[in-house]
């Protein structure tokens, strides 16, 4: 008897990247992920460059769900996974800064049942550049406090490339909306006791006038976060 293929749900949350989106589904597309179906899942969250009416236009070859309000990205990713019928879960951001072509590596230490999570390390790969420093500076600022807060080492919580177990996703019952989710999943998963892997990776940092969402702002949120689940 043939045995079924497992599924991979690479969600992709879409807000005002009009001019990447397509761009990013075909290179899922071909990312090559040996013994594995694709379940690309795009989640648009209220956009308003029109890429919300693009991506209406490709049902047929996505699965596509369509906020009634922006909610942030938090929001988004909840909403892809709901609608999810893989074995593992994989954070794809819209904008081309992580590569599709690393899903399969990170895979792996979940194949292998190795990790429970596997972070995407821009750190751990020093030939990465960033638009600013202080990007830099301020993402190892905030890690230095969630490794102080949560006495761990890991190396880039904020990573926007994230794979999952789909039941360890669906066992942190995550509730925020922003950029916060990667706190809170930070948070979550260590008081939980999963085991998190961290894998360096290629990065392709945007700047602002590239679209490049997040701000100085977020870190408040984000540090705010990690107390609030830290004395929970």
């Amino acid at each position: 008897m043939r045995k079924t293929k497992p599924t991979v749900s690479i969600v992709v949350p879409l807000y005002n990247d009009k001019s990447f989106i397509l761009e990013t589904l075909k290179r899922i597309e071909k990312a090559k992920i040996p013994g594995f179906k694709k379940e690309i899942i795009v989640v648009d969250d209220y956009s308003t460059d029109g890429g919300r009416e693009l991506i209406k236009e490709y049902k047929h070859k996505y699965k596509v769900v369509l906020h009634k309000k922006n909610t942030g990205v938090g929001g988004a990713l909840r909403s892809g996974v709901r609608v999810a019928t893989g074995d593992y879960i994989v954070r794809q951001d819209d904008d081309l800064e992580y590569d599709p072509n690393d899903i399969f590596y990170l895979l792996h230490p979940l194949i292998t049942n190795q990790a429970d999570i596997v972070y995407g390390s821009r750190t751990l790969n020093k030939n990465n550049e960033y638009s600013k420093k202080s990007y830099y500076w301020g993402g190892r600022i905030l890690n230095l406090i969630y490794n102080i807060l949560y006495l761990n080492t890991i190396s880039d919580f904020i990573t926007g490339s994230k794979v999952f177990k789909k039941k360890v996703f669906d066992n942190l019952h995550l509730e925020t909306n922003g950029f916060e989710i990667e706190s809170e999943i930070s948070a979550k998963a260590i008081k939980q006791k999963y085991r998190i892997v961290s894998l360096p990776i290629v990065y392709h940092a945007r700047s602002f006038e590239e679209g490049k969402k997040i701000r100085w702002y977020h870190a408040f949120i984000i540090i705010k976060t990690l107390i609030k689940y830290r004395i929970w």
